[in-house]
């Protein structure tokens, strides 16, 4: 009897630790402080797939409990199994406005306010609401107890989802099928605009044809703007229409809309309409510029080939290839910032609040804005093939970038044709004072003279300037070529056509305290040579050995013996 009462009392004991451990796991009181210390175990990111993390961070601090991991397709995926199409039943869980037909991705649908109660009592009153509905209805039903879904293991997952790039290729497929649907253009579904001087709030969201423009100007926040843009985005700020918000909304509610059509569609063979899911968008894919290249750019009118005439500029006007540009941009954006109105509309001769007080020459020639046009053709520079040459020529190098070195009058022709563009060739150069290999002997106490396959260099920068129209543009002669490495020459100084000075005509072999921006000969080499190569992407020559063979007898020492040297110690 004594023995059965100990056994009794032992599985007594193991059931109640059973218990205890099972209530701890699904209604923990963990501190803020443990929860904290767990999500900084590292847990490497889980595909997406259609789940969403819910957090709240910015309302909750630091979490008491683990974020929660919401699987949306095991939800859209329950509304199928009850017997409603694709599409049906959003509402259930994100609001409908009726009098615009609009469905608002928000979630929960019954938000009273902003504060930790009002949002933590909010999610679960719905979510766990619904679940108790489910089972009560003998329906498979979600979890109802804490630990369910704020579980441990997922404290620190990260889910994140590339951003989605409406690209030009997009935005023709929508042009192109509306117009099918419609049978006629009509820009009005997705675009409009926010006339901020209109005294009636109601009315101030309108369309105008010719005023389309891309979403971001007025849906994305944070950017540097223009007083009525900043007005017009603080409209939308407080609507809460960022252009995450703004774009499910426009995107999701027409896609839901032909999806919930399919079944009739079908029957005539038109295919698939847009996806409803987050992973068929945010698919981290991208076109490149070259695929986007014959792809139809979005017409407004826009001129394509204007002369850019600035009101009492002391500059003649620059012709300008708006289609040209328009085929080598992924999006407007690229240049229009803030609008696609012309640049001057905003930036005049003295700058102005419009303009954020931008003149006009800064506008254009702002080497370090991404808009500009000396800035992005700065970044085109940037490119591998032209990395080389310009990577030496730094733009607030005065002394390299002196007067004589600019090209005003390239663009600044005053005539609305632009200039021809040359094709650049060797056959002009003089053979005989070009030589096609230089030997340098800089080292040649330690090395053999490197042998630099010079004629070889200048035919391959001749191919490069020619197979770029931006560099055949300003390319205009041979001589610009050769200022990639003979960069402070001047070829109406030269004695005879085609010498340029050496480099160690003007960099001495010890330094110069002189002239201190000038290096000396063998830091000019190497900085030059092969910094020219890395800039290229040039896998060889790189090391010391690649240019100069070393000689089969070296000299035991180059510099002089130092005091105390021991020619012994060599032995």
């Amino acid at each position: 009897m004594k023995k059965e009462s100990i056994v009794a009392l032992a599985v007594g004991i193991s059931l109640l630790i059973i218990i205890v451990y099972g209530i701890g796991s699904l209604y923990s009181i963990e501190s803020p402080l443990a929860v904290e210390t767990t999500s900084k175990q590292v847990t490497p990111p889980i595909k997406p797939d259609n789940k969403i993390s819910i957090a709240h961070t910015e309302i909750f601090g630091v979490l008491q409990r683990p974020q929660v991991i919401f699987d949306h397709n095991k939800h859209t995926e329950a509304f199928k199994k009850e017997g409603k199409k694709e599409g049906e039943g959003c509402d259930t869980c994100h609001p409908l406005n009726k009098e615009k037909g609009l469905i608002f991705f928000d979630f929960p649908k019954k938000l009273k306010g902003k504060d930790k109660d009002s949002v933590m009592n909010a999610y679960h009153d719905e979510c766990i609401g619904c679940h108790k509905k489910k089972s009560s209805e003998n329906k498979k039903a979600g979890p109802v107890v804490c630990a369910d879904c704020h579980k441990k293991e997922l404290a620190s997952t990260k889910i994140s989802y590339p951003i989605f790039e409406f690209n030009f290729e997009y935005h023709d497929k929508h042009v192109k099928k509306l117009k099918e649907k419609l049978g006629k253009d009509d820009c009005s579904l997705c675009h409009h605009s926010y006339d901020i001087h209109e005294e009636d709030e109601s009315l101030r969201l309108v369309y105008e044809e010719g005023t389309e423009e891309s979403c971001y100007y007025c849906h994305e926040f944070g950017k540097k703007k223009g007083p009525e843009l900043t007005a017009i985005t603080s409209a939308a700020s407080k609507k809460g229409l960022p252009i995450r918000e703004a774009s499910h909304i426009r995107c999701l509610n027409c896609h839901l809309y032909y999806t919930l059509k399919q079944e009739k569609a079908s029957l005539t063979g038109e295919k698939k309409v847009g996806p409803i899911i987050c992973t068929k968008c945010h698919t981290g894919k991208y076109k490149t510029i070259a695929e986007l290249a014959k792809v139809p750019r979005p017409d407004r009118d826009q001129p394509e080939k204007p002369l850019i005439e600035i009101e009492n500029a002391k500059m003649k006007g620059v012709s300008f290839d708006h289609k040209l540009h328009e085929n080598n941009s992924k999006t407007c954006r690229d240049c229009h910032h803030e609008t696609l109105n012309a640049c001057k509309k905003c930036h005049n001769i003295m700058g102005s609040p419009d303009g954020k007080w931008v003149s006009t020459a800064n506008a254009y020639h702002d080497i370090s804005s991404g808009e500009s046009c000396a800035g992005c053709h700065r970044v085109k520079k940037s490119d591998k093939n032209c990395a080389g040459c310009h990577y030496h020529l730094l733009p607030v190098d005065l002394h390299t970038m002196d007067p004589k070195k600019e090209l005003c009058s390239v663009c600044h022709t005053g005539k609305k044709e632009r200039l021809s563009t040359p094709r650049l060739t060797v056959s002009g150069l003089d053979m005989k004072t070009v030589k096609k290999e230089v030997e340098i002997k800089t080292l040649e106490k330690e090395f053999d003279p490197a042998k630099f396959p010079h004629l070889k260099i200048i035919e391959k920068f001749v191919k490069i300037s020619n197979d770029s129209k931006m560099a055949s543009y300003f390319h205009r002669k041979l001589q610009t070529i050769c200022d990639g490495c003979h960069h402070q020459s001047r070829a109406e100084a030269e004695l005879k056509k085609d010498t340029p000075p050496n480099c160690r005509n003007c960099h001495t072999i010890t330094f110069d305290p002189v002239h201190l921006n000038r290096p000396r000969l063998l830091a000019v080499y190497h900085r030059q040579c092969i910094s020219c190569h890395n800039q290229m992407n040039l896998e060889k020559p790189r090391e010391c050995k690649e240019c100069h063979k070393e000689k089969a007898v070296r000299p035991v020492y180059i510099l002089p013996k130092p005091e105390g040297y021991d020619e012994n110690l060599l032995k």
